[in-house]
């Protein structure tokens, strides 16, 4: 494989002044990355199911997942590589009109699969995404299969729909979105259950990029008797100007016509709702948890985001800092294919070396070969950002 190739937060000020701009918005509710489109297997219908891909992905009985289980019901399969399978399904916590197209999960086993092992699981979440499949951004444009190359570990890419941002929605007259039901309280048992895992929280990893990143750290810290690590590529980790909670407001109004509907009664969020799903409000919920923060300088360009989620995610660790909460904070300019910006091209070099720091951690030993990386993208930026 080819080598992945790839500062300074201002301050507060700036991130505001970027986030009122309106650009943030727009793209985080169109598509971070641009990724997961419908070039993958599982796009066609869902009568389809491949159950030697099933099995090659690491599932002992294919058979079994056609039948509900933990509030999971598979109804296709397809194969993406010999050791990766994309699955849809079905489950009544995300209605199936819900903006992002079908749920769907994509699973890959290590090379070298050994069923009486018990793996490691690092699970996946994607930024918005275009209208289907967004479990394929991470594995088509993001490279997930590469970037966890010479990892004993089984990789879980979860969709999270167009933009549903990993929360159970408050108000759902409209439309069903138990998103954060769907992924904690259902597949990871569902995972556990299917899967030879090791299944505890120092042996799971939960990483996103963007509208992702935000659901990692989210997760965390509702959760962290599940994950021992969270990792947030360019996420949006502080909620607290007017421009950053229109990223909600404008996901709600897409989803359903009215603004509120993801954290408020449909018209109205009150401060405390908003700070009760705020990142950095949050934060000391993470005592226990080991963070890793990536962001970009940002490409140059007009509209792009890249500099004001640097800016909240440098907030964030000073944050942490402040607690006490151990973390690792790299930001990243240009290095060979990534521009600074708001692209995969950053992020699949940033997970290599995030997912190689929590498996030196967690005491995993490689397999094989990893992938090289940029030295850019393992240097630790001071929690002060000086």
């Amino acid at each position: 494989m080819r080598e992945y190739a790839g500062g300074s937060a201002g301050p507060r000020a700036a991130t505001l002044r970027g986030l009122a701009t309106g650009l943030l918005v727009v793209s985080l509710v169109t598509g971070c990355g641009m990724g997961g489109g419908s070039n993958g297997g599982g796009s066609g219908s869902g009568a389809t199911f491949d159950s030697q891909a099933v099995k090659n992905a690491g599932f002992a009985d294919p058979e079994a997942l056609r039948q509900e289980d933990h509030g999971i019901t598979v109804t296709g399969a397809w194969s993406l590589s010999e050791r990766a399978v994309d699955l849809t399904v079905e489950t009544d916590a995300v209605s199936p009109d819900a903006l992002g197209g079908r749920k769907s999960v994509v699973v890959i086993a290590p090379e070298n699969f050994d069923p009486s092992k018990k793996y490691p699981v690092v699970y996946m979440l994607p930024g918005s995404s275009s209208p289907d499949a967004s479990a394929l951004q991470w594995y088509e444009t993001g490279k997930a299969e590469q970037v966890t190359q010479g990892l004993p570990v089984i990789t879980v890419i979860m969709s999270g729909g167009q933009q549903g941002w990993y929360t159970d929605w408050a108000t759902q007259d409209a439309v069903t979105q138990n998103w954060e039901s769907f992924h904690v309280k259902e597949m990871l048992p569902w995972v556990d259950s299917h899967l030879p895992t090791a299944a505890d929280r120092d042996h799971r990893v939960i990483l996103g990029n963007s509208m992702g990143g935000y659901g990692a750290i989210r997760y965390a810290e509702e959760r962290p008797d599940l994950f021992g690590e969270a990792i947030s590529l360019s996420g949006l980790l502080d909620l607290s100007s007017d421009a950053a909670k229109n990223n909600l407001v404008e996901a709600s109004r897409q989803a359903t016509g009215e603004p509120d509907a993801v954290f408020g009664d449909g018209r109205t969020t009150t401060q405390e709702q908003w700070q009760a799903h705020d990142p950095l409000t949050q934060s000391p919920r993470l005592k226990d948890v080991h963070v890793q923060l990536f962001a970009g300088r940002g490409n140059g360009q007009e509209g792009d985001i890249e500099p004001a989620l640097r800016d909240t995610t440098a907030t964030f660790a000073r944050e942490l800092d402040s607690q006490g909460i151990p973390r690792q904070y790299t930001e990243y300019g240009r290095v060979g294919d990534c521009d600074g910006g708001h692209i995969f091209e950053c992020w699949s070099p940033a997970a290599v070396v995030a997912l190689g720091r929590w498996a030196q951690r967690t005491g995993i030993k490689p397999t094989s070969a990893r992938p090289s990386v940029a030295p850019e993208f393992k240097d630790v930026t001071s929690g002060s950002s000086s």
